[in-house]
């Protein structure tokens, strides 16, 4: 009993600095940046249309902004689907500034039954931010 008891706290003690390990290597090192860098923000991360017909174009504006100190390059912007198309108004954000991110869903350009229902997708925005270098916006729609 005791034997099985030491065992299992040696393999939890190994699970726990495998998870450790793991959370460290996914959390951006910011390479030991001191001063100044440009930092990201998109207001809201998450938007929902609420319901929509099938075969309308529904439309949102994000807006992203550059709360750091120096300019924000936006460097590429994509989405989860060939249906959600999404378009800054600038490629370079100053320090204080913001930008409009035109978010358009194309509800009828998915067909068949997988194009109706709760639809959810992302886009996703890269930019030269060292802490966050891409962020993400989701959008949501009950598709009838």
């Amino acid at each position: 009993m005791q034997k099985t008891l030491v065992i299992f706290s040696i393999v939890a003690a190994a699970a726990l600095s495998m998870l450790g390990y793991g959370y460290i290597k996914a959390t951006p090192d910011p390479g030991g940046l001191t001063g100044s860098f440009p930092a990201i923000e998109i207001i809201p991360e998450f938007f929902d249309f609420g319901e929509v017909a099938y075969g309308e174009v529904a439309k949102h504006i994000f807006v992203l902004k550059n709360t750091g100190s120096q300019p924000l390059e936006l460097k590429r912007i994509s989405t989860s689907c060939a249906c959600t198309t999404a378009k800054a108004t600038v490629e370079t954000i100053l320090p204080g500034q913001q930008t409009k991110l035109t978010v358009s869903y194309d509800t009828g350009a998915m067909s068949g039954p997988h194009g109706k229902g709760d639809q959810e997708r992302i886009i996703y925005i890269q930019s030269n931010d060292p802490m966050k270098p891409q962020i993400e916006a989701i959008i949501h729609a009950r598709v009838n």
